[in-house]
């Protein structure tokens, strides 16, 4: 019988081999795999009650109970029950005296099983050989004991279950150990496969032996290297050396690989092409049980765009993208350097800030791009003029620094060689620019400022008593320079002074006093009269002045070229529109005054400004102005700006019946076309030609043209700045008929401006 059970069992084994092939095919659906497993063993242990042990009562024996118990500890309920379900099916078909006790050893088997695996997932129990045969051993002895209890059982249950327990527990530690090598074998494979998969990634892996001779590569490697696998796979990495890194480099590497057992770093490798290429490196050492290295793999990823993009961003960083030259940051760090520098060998370095001339007509009249080919141009001749250890930088626009070091250790000599320097990109600046077919005429405003330590002092020299002086502060004194060269004149050069700082610092602090006095409304009307030829008052001029809290008033002259410095001349100029409305609107209740007229002068950007025509609506919307009374002085240079739009902002307004005059006329030397195309009513004669009318034949010469021009176009002449009796008699000689000066009555307040008003004769239109 022992021998009919170790056959038996054997040929129940085979059959469980079957799962390797349903593992394989549904490996990657798990619960179909389940399922087949559950059918596996079902049918398993079917055909083993086919061929089982059979006693004449109807008692069958056979290793259903160790398939059932190991399935059910292997592969889980599922797979145990649809095995059990199978096998109680057809040992119900079979029936005879043993059916009840058959069907108890299938149930039981499949919970001992369960009870065993809940028991190994709480790590109670193991599944080695030892514990797999314990696990056989009580199976059996509790289906021995169940057989035992059997009225029918007897003598067969004993001579059966002898046989059992010597075949049953060894049949089970083969069966569980077959199916968790069947697992393991799988699960190893699964790993090999994903290592497989993994090796084959985007980037590069190198697989060598601990001489470093190659042995397996992946695809990723011949796109990055060029090389085919055939061609290095037994040969040394040190074919990928660029020649970049020195011995002590590899051998750092290798050190750090011994003690560490990784590395990691960028490397300069070479393709077989013989190119050369920056590279990210992972290196890791394999070891094996007795702690020696045996291989060595490697990761790496060509990094070529990313130090590509890295560089590009570096250069948009530091570099102008029009010129190609340092830009602020970079000339910034520069200058940084040469103060440094200047403190250890003592000599001068300077810096020279160049702003063109004119360029902004240039863009104006031939476009942004002719312009921009003029930078270039620029940028090329400055580079000529260079010295090895110069700086060229373009800071904005149209302007670029030059700094150079190392001038001399002596003051004057290293301001001639500064100045001789400027003189120099100044000559060269000023030659005519060839584009297309336009030639280009412009110069250079140049700022120079010397720098030394602070060991000894110079006027006109920057000091720094130490490494950490602002090169932002340094740059900016240039730029003073160069402002201070601009105000003088095209084409000049100026040094810095230590006295334009001081300036500088009083024109700053002017703007915050400007600006607290418009918050506080201290700028207030000052009223000059305007008569006519018959001596009546037609209206006056409103001049600002600002009633200061604590200077005083203050006159145009203090604060005008500040604020338009500043641009808050227009808030300046608002102001007094705002006022004057408000003062034709109270004289508009008085039949003596209702006549009069007031100008109020306007800046250049007041007028082009978006809500121009808005602005004056509501003031006379609020204050109830009649718009005829309002007269808006203009420049004649501010319409050039943009004719277009100053046409067509003038005739709206000019529609509501406000009227337009032109200021300083006969100084700005343009044409006397526009006067045909804009809505005038009066040129005003600047008092320059009338005080030199007295003086100089062609003054008086221009105002009589001035004067027949007018009549011709219908318009107005008004004389300002009248301060004789003589100059207003010779302006009566030469038909103007509108004057304005001291000679009728100087700027006033408004309350002096009225009693003086009731001393006149009665005004006129």
């Amino acid at each position: 019988m022992i021998i009919q059970f170790v056959e038996h069992s054997a040929l129940l084994l085979a059959l469980c081999w079957l799962m390797t092939l349903n593992i394989r095919r549904w490996e990657r659906n798990n619960s179909v795999a389940k399922v087949i497993s559950g059918v596996i063993f079902g049918l398993t242990c079917a055909i083993g009650m086919m061929i089982a042990v059979t006693f004449d009562n109807g008692w069958v024996f056979d290793a259903r109970s160790v398939v059932l118990s190991i399935a059910a500890f292997v592969s889980g309920p599922l797979v145990a029950v649809i095995a059990g379900i199978i096998a109680a099916s057809y040992r119900l078909w079979l029936g005879g005296a043993g059916m009840t006790g058959g069907l108890v050893v299938i149930g039981g088997s499949i919970l001992f099983g369960l009870l065993y695996r809940h028991l190994y997932q709480h790590n109670k129990v193991g599944n080695g050989l030892i514990s797999l045969f314990c696990f056989g051993l009580l199976v059996h002895l509790s289906l021995l004991g169940h057989f035992l209890l059997l009225p029918a059982a007897g003598e067969i249950a004993v001579q059966a279950g002898i046989a059992m327990l010597l075949v049953m527990p060894l049949t089970t530690v083969c069966l569980g150990w077959m199916l968790e090598d069947i697992k393991r074998r799988h699960h190893n494979e699964r790993e090999l496969q994903i290592s497989a998969t993994a090796f084959e990634v985007r980037q590069v892996m190198i697989v060598a032996d601990k001489d470093r001779r190659i042995l397996r590569v992946n695809r990723t490697f011949t796109t990055v290297t060029g090389y085919e696998a055939e061609e290095v796979v037994g040969k040394s990495t040190s074919i990928f050396h660029s020649g970049r890194h020195d011995a002590a480099f590899y051998e750092q590497m290798q050190q750090q690989l011994a003690a560490a057992g990784r590395w990691q770093g960028e490397i300069w490798n070479r393709r077989k092409s013989g190119d050369v290429y920056p590279a990210w490196l992972s290196m890791s050492a394999v070891r094996n049980a007795q702690g020696k290295i045996t291989h060595y793999v490697s990761s790496m990823e060509d990094i070529s765009e990313r130090k590509a993009a890295e560089a590009r961003i570096h250069h948009l960083a530091s570099f102008d993208e029009l010129t190609g030259l340092p830009n602020r940051s970079l000339l910034f760090d520069r200058v940084q350097q040469a103060i440094n520098f200047t403190e250890n060998n003592k000599r001068y370095a300077c810096l020279l800030f160049i702003d063109l001339d004119g360029f902004k007509s240039i863009n104006d009249l031939y476009g942004h791009e002719t312009g921009d080919q003029v930078l270039l141009e620029v940028a090329r001749r400055l580079s000529r003029v260079l010295y090895s250890n110069d700086t060229l930088a373009r800071l904005g626009a149209d302007e670029f620094v030059i700094m150079t070091e190392n001038l001399s250790v002596s003051h004057e000599p290293a301001l001639m060689r500064a100045e001789q320097y400027a003189m120099r990109v100044n000559q060269l600046l000023s030659q005519p620019y060839q584009v297309a077919d336009n030639k280009l005429y412009s110069s250079a405003s140049i700022g120079v400022v010397l720098f030394k330590d602070a060991s000894s002092a110079s006027i006109g020299v920057v000091l720094f008593k130490d490494a950490s002086s602002s090169s932002n502060e340094l740059i900016q004194h240039a730029e003073i320079a160069m402002h201070q060269a601009k105000a003088s004149g095209k084409q000049s050069i100026r040094c810095f002074d230590p006295a334009m700082q001081e300036e500088v610092n009083a024109r700053l602090l002017l703007e915050d006093d400007i600006r607290r006095g418009l918050q506080a409304q201290e700028f207030i009307p000052y009223f000059q009269p305007q008569l006519n030829e018959l001596g009546q008052v037609t209206g006056a001029e409103v001049l600002a002045r600002w009633q200061h809290a604590e200077r005083g008033l203050l006159t145009p002259n203090y604060f005008i070229s500040v604020a338009e410095q500043a641009e808050l001349i227009e808030q300046i100029d608002l102001q007094m529109l705002r006022q004057a409305c408000l003062q034709l609107a109270l004289w508009q209740q008085t039949s003596t005054t209702s006549s009069l007229r007031l100008a109020v002068n306007l800046s250049a950007r007041l007028l082009y400004r978006t809500d121009f025509v808005e602005m004056i609506l509501q003031f006379l919307a609020e204050s109830g102005a009649d718009p005829r009374q309002l007269k808006l002085e203009l420049t004649e240079t501010m319409l050039f700006d943009d004719m277009t739009t100053a046409i067509a902002r003038m005739q709206e307004l000019k529609k509501l019946g406000i009227r337009f005059s032109i200021d300083d006329f006969g100084t700005g030397y343009s044409s006397l076309a526009y006067l045909q195309k804009l809505p005038l009513n009066q040129l005003k004669i600047d008092q320059s030609f009338v005080r030199a009318l007295l003086i100089e034949d062609s003054s008086e010469a221009i105002i009589k043209a001035i004067c027949a021009l007018a009549d011709s176009l219908d318009l107005e002449v008004i004389a300002e700045g009248v301060e004789t009796q003589a100059q207003y008699q010779k302006l009566l000689s030469l038909d103007c008929l509108h004057f304005q000066g001291y000679l009728f009555g100087r700027p006033m307040p408004l309350a002096e401006f009225e009693s003086w008003l009731s001393q006149q004769p009665s005004s006129s239109s």
